[in-house]
């Protein structure tokens, strides 16, 4: 896979940094942004190339930035403002209706960002270890398997960033152990809106605040996320990046 295509200025910086060896000084820094977090396309999808660098890397990114100290920063501050944002949301966003063409599209969407099944394995080496010793080895194959892989007919630069939300919410509470309870949450609403179900093989001795945060995470933005495939279709294009509806034939009924 290859560095996808920019979207703002720190998307920007981070792709053309990864493509060179690292320098000394890396000048990689996190704005404030004008957009909702969940809106964001230059912050998600900054924070999309950084989880994935670490998983399956990149093919035209240069050696030595995985473990690099500047992007080790860079990705916690990206993380922190995700976080901060995430644990604001509450569930007021009602699911759009969607017609059988908006069923179809939000398919494409659920391709990219919804749980593999190989993560039942992993969670049933976590049951009743929420705050035991986790070993090195479960927690970076629970990190491996939080994202997806790309399948070729929807890959991440067609991916708006409502996509990439619920795409880094989810990485976010698998990557981190002091999250363990948002990702029993987030993997229950998964379960929810019809993905698999994943709750009985999860830890249950979770401070439920921290259940609530992914759970409501994972409604919340998933809501907003088929309200903006209604309205992409109502505007008459899809809601994938890059791609418009096939014109309608038009009848003539003049004279």
């Amino acid at each position: 896979m290859r560095l996808p295509a920019p979207r703002g200025h720190m998307s920007s910086a981070l792709v053309a940094a990864l493509r060179l060896p690292p320098p000394p000084r890396p000048a990689l820094l996190v704005s404030g942004g004008t957009r909702d977090a969940w809106q964001d396309d230059d912050l998600q999808l900054s924070l999309w190339i950084c989880y994935e660098l670490r998983t399956s890397g990149f093919d035209d990114a240069a050696a030595g930035w995985d473990e690099h100290p500047a992007l080790t920063q860079f990705h916690a501050a990206l993380e922190a403002r995700w976080e901060e944002a995430l644990r604001s949301l509450t569930e007021a966003t009602s699911p759009a209706a969607l017609s059988a063409e908006g069923l179809a599209e939000l398919r494409k969407h659920h391709a990219f960002w919804q749980p593999r099944r190989e993560m039942r394995s992993v969670l049933r080496d976590l049951h009743g270890d929420a705050y035991g010793t986790r070993s090195e080895r479960t927690h970076s194959v629970l990190f491996s398997v939080t994202l997806r892989d790309l399948v070729p007919a929807a890959g991440v630069d067609e991916m708006p960033a409502p996509t990439l939300a619920l795409v880094n919410a989810l990485a976010l509470f698998g990557q981190h152990r002091r999250l363990v309870g948002a990702l029993v949450g987030f993997l229950t609403a998964v379960d929810t809106i019809g993905g698999d179900p994943f709750a009985q093989l999860l830890p249950v001795q979770c401070p439920p605040e921290d259940v609530r945060l992914g759970f409501t995470a994972c409604h919340e933005l998933h809501a907003r996320l088929t309200q903006h495939v209604q309205s992409s279709l109502l505007a008459g294009r899809t809601s994938l990046r890059g791609r418009w509806m096939a014109p309608q034939p038009r009848v003539n009924v003049g004279c």
